[in-house]
Parts: structure tokens; C-alpha cells; sequence
């Protein structure tokens, strides 16, 4: 990831400011990425050592999954809202006790180039972050931001009879890098029998 993003990540949690705070708060081991009031987390490790539950559904069909997934949208902040319980970096304490945002910005694997905020490849959030669609077609109304898509795979999934929010959807995350992308994998993939690579042409 750092060499993708040419450089390490940047996570910063705002400090917990009470009596006994400095003002501004400045850590002790300052560097130049550091802020002032700000928590300072450099390294992927931070997200992914925090503990969290994954609970995995399986659907009846297409359309059960699509609306299982929309509603699941506003009940799961909700739910890490309740079982918020990190309130500790880095051995101080922070103003948020929820994990969210460490996660999200640890895996944060986004070049320079698509970090920029209104450039012409910007992605504006890391790959681990709230959604930006619903799939169901009852939800459709609901869908009011723009979507970068990969225009080769929207092509593909519509030629081959996907419905347009859900190939809207999966084209959306195509506009991406695979996250683990093994050397040997590249010439010696069965296309056909695994599915570990795709090819859009």
C-alpha cells in the first residue's frame, strides 16, 4: 500500500481536551506530519488491530441480497454508534470512541493523484468506507451522487444482462486496483474455472 500511495497512511483522531491539557495539545514525538489537537496514526496496523465483528448473510436470490444490502445501509452506523468502544490511541485518549474512521483511513490506498479533491482521477474516499448507492430498484430515488464508474466493465455486466444499478455498482468498484494482486497469478490464471481475475475488454 505505501508505495502505491507513496506514502505511509495518514490517521488523525482528534485529542480529548480537558484540564489537564495542553493547549494546543502537541504529541511528545512531533514530526511533520503531525497536528496540532490531533492523535497521529501512520500505519495500516492501527485500523486493522481493532476488534470488530464480521457477520456474513446469505440471500435467496439476486433481489433478497440487493435489499438485505440497502437496508443493512442505515442500520449499520447505527450499530457501530452502540458498540463504539475505542476511545484510546496510541496511549491517549481520543475525543471519538469509534473505530470507524482509523479503519477506514488505514487502508487508505489512494495515489496522490486520486486523493486530490477535484482531480481529473480523484477518488474521494478509501476503499473501506460508507456506501455510494443502493441496489434495489425501490431505493433508486435515493441515489443522488455521481458515480465514477470503470466504463469497460459497465459495458460488459450490461451486455450480459445486469441490471443498470447493479452494474452501476460493481462498474463503481472497478475504478479501482485489486487490493492483493499476486505476481504468478497474472500468467497463470484459469479464466475459466477460477475467478480470481477479471478481464474486461
Amino acid at each position: 500500500m505505501p508505495l502505491r500511495r507513496e506514502s505511509k497512511p495518514a490517521i488523525y483522531v482528534p485529542i480529548y481536551v480537558d484540564s489537564k491539557t495542553e493547549k494546543p495539545f502537541r504529541e511528545a514525538n512531533l514530526n511533520e506530519d503531525s497536528k496540532e489537537d490531533m492523535i497521529y496514526l501512520d500505519a495500516a496496523g492501527f485500523g486493522m488491530g481493532c476488534c470488530c465483528l464480521q457477520v456474513t448473510f446469505q440471500a435467496e436470490s439476486i433481489n433478497e441480497a440487493k435489499q438485505l444490502y440497502d437496508q443493512l445501509a442505515p442500520v449499520t452506523p447505527i450499530m457501530l454508534a452502540l458498540s463504539a468502544a475505542s476511545p484510546i490511541w496510541r496511549g491517549y485518549l481520543s475525543n471519538v470512541d469509534c473505530r470507524w474512521n482509523v479503519i477506514s483511513g488505514s487502508v487508505d490506498d489512494r495515489s496522490p493523484e486520486e486523493r486530490e479533491l477535484n482531480g481529473t482521477h480523484s477518488i474521494n474516499k478509501s476503499r473501506y468506507d460508507s456506501i455510494d448507492s443502493y441496489l434495489s430498484l425501490s431505493n433508486a430515488k435515493f441515489n443522488d451522487v455521481s458515480l465514477k464508474t470503470n466504463k469497460s466493465a459497465y459495458k460488459t455486466l450490461k451486455e450480459n444482462g445486469v441490471d443498470e444499478m447493479l452494474s452501476q455498482h460493481i462498474a463503481h468498484l472497478f475504478i479501482r486496483d485489486p487490493i492483493v494482486l499476486f505476481k504468478e497469478k497474472l500468467t497463470s490464471q484459469n479464466d475459466v474455472s477460477l475467478n480470481e481475475r477479471f478481464t474486461y475488454k
